[in-house]
């Protein structure tokens, strides 16, 4: 054409023109949208984090107990809410499995090929395993050896392995109980009389002494002698001799749960402060400055795809218009303010709130709480109305299924569905424009070429 351009040239610069401006208010709109999706979806991580955290306060926190011994006679392991407390422990003896055997000049010894074998473990005849040789050894082929296999894998084998222990030329078939303690005695008799059995190792309860208190155990392991503890003996003392068990409260955990509780709120606090106002970048950078000191993580937990998500630049002030994530701010620091029902308050144990509305520990002071009165501190967190249930139902109606950030999240995608469905009608719009454009520049670009080629004609 004159100008140099081409027809269709022409009309891209015409439809460019004529779809900026619906293209830039769909774009607009579709960053808008996704921009607070994401922002809810940032809360809604952090509400669920601390409703984590809350659980955590809610569960064994308070009940967890640690547990030493003086030596290594006995193990020790312990559940929340074992009663705790000084024990001295001494152990006579262990509970042992019975043992026997009997000689034979070699494992391919015969076995013989009628009578009753019966194997007996313990007072309960029920407890017997027949062996009618006159079935397992028809031929008198059968070994000691086999016999071994027999008792092993036979159905009604009543508690006891079998296996071969040999000594220069001989072999001795060994029978052991599988079970410890005086009433799992293995009896074997042939037709009803002693097989000739030499016993190897005693049929015996464990004996100990517990405070004083004489105690008898078929097993080496005893369970809930003291509420919530679990004893595994190891070996027997010598005269003399006894260990110390202390069960003791693992304020530790407890310390941990509440700093937790902390960490948690006052990162809910920073997200909703920037979520709900718009800063410059340097608000933004000192915020993230002040939640990694307040956090004290590792960069590898900066990287836990469990915890929070950070606000970035574009998402400050994305949920500014909404009123209720600043009343959940504003209902969350109350419920922090007031006492709970047995009338302590979070400052009792050392947590108190900053200007900025942000809580601070003063680790000694709650740990002292919780070494002085463990009770109270968990009356404060499970008891009455307590912080726990107070803060659960703050955050309940915005995280439960149905609930407010569903709701908001479910309208923003159908928001954004609306938005892509006017940008594609859009598109075929400007695109049928852009044909219909095409074509006139194509005709008038063939006219002028026309015209162009008859005035050439006149020179």
């Amino acid at each position: 054409m004159i100008s140099g351009m081409s027809g269709s040239q022409f009309a891209e610069q015409l439809i460019g023109a004529e779809r900026m401006g619906k293209d830039q208010l769909y774009q607009s709109n579709m960053t808008k949208h996704q921009t607070q999706l994401d922002a809810y979806e940032i809360l809604e991580k952090s509400l669920n984090q601390m409703t984590s955290n809350l659980e955590k306060l809610d569960g064994d926190a308070f009940d967890s107990k640690t547990s030493t011994i003086s030596d290594d006679n006995a193990s020790i392991t312990v559940e929340s809410g074992a009663a705790t407390g000084s024990y001295d422990l001494y152990v006579k003896q262990l509970a042992q499995a019975h043992q026997v055997s009997k000689s034979f000049s070699g494992e391919d010894a015969p076995l013989p090929t009628s009578g009753e074998l019966t194997i007996q473990v313990g007072p309960d005849a029920a407890d017997t395993l027949t062996l009618d040789m006159a079935v397992y050894n028809p031929s008198g082929n059968a070994t000691v050896s086999d016999l071994t296999g027999m008792i092993n894998s036979h159905p009604d084998n009543p508690g006891v392995q079998a296996s071969l222990v040999r000594t220069g030329g001989q072999v001795e078939l060994m029978l052991s109980s599988t079970e410890t303690g005086a009433d799992s005695t293995i009896d074997v008799k042939m037709d009803g009389s002693d097989w000739g059995m030499t016993e190897r190792r005693a049929a015996q309860d464990a004996e100990l002494t517990l405070n004083g208190i004489d105690i008898k155990s078929s097993s080496n392991y005893l369970n809930n002698v003291i509420d919530g503890v679990s004893i595994e003996l190891n070996k027997a003392h010598g005269v003399g001799e006894s260990s110390t068990i202390k069960i003791e409260s693992d304020t530790d955990a407890s310390e941990q749960a509440v700093k937790d509780f902390v960490d948690s709120f006052n990162e809910l606090m920073d997200q909703i402060n920037q979520l709900t106002r718009s800063m410059g970048n340097a608000v933004l950078d000192d915020i993230n400055d002040d939640k990694d000191k307040d956090k004290d993580k590792d960069d590898d937990d900066d990287d836990d795809d469990d915890g929070p998500s950070s606000v970035t630049e574009d998402q400050l002030g994305a949920l500014k218009g909404d009123s209720s994530v600043r009343m959940l701010q504003n209902s969350m620091r109350s419920a922090i303010f007031d006492p709970a029902s047995n009338g302590m308050r979070l400052s009792d144990i050392g947590i108190e709130m900053t200007r900025e509305g942000k809580l601070e520990v003063d680790e000694d002071k709650l740990a002292k709480a919780l070494k002085d009165d463990p009770a109270a501190v968990e009356a404060m967190f499970t008891g009455g109305d307590n912080y726990v249930d107070r803060i659960d139902g703050i955050i309940d109606p915005f995280t439960k299924s149905n609930g407010y950030l569903d709701l908001k999240q479910e309208n923003l995608d159908k928001q954004i569905t609306r938005v892509e469905d006017n940008m594609a009608r859009h598109d075929y719009q400007m695109e049928q424009r852009y044909q219909i454009y095409l074509a006139q520049f194509t005709a008038m670009e063939a006219t002028i070429n026309q015209l162009n080629s008859a005035s050439a004609l006149f020179y």
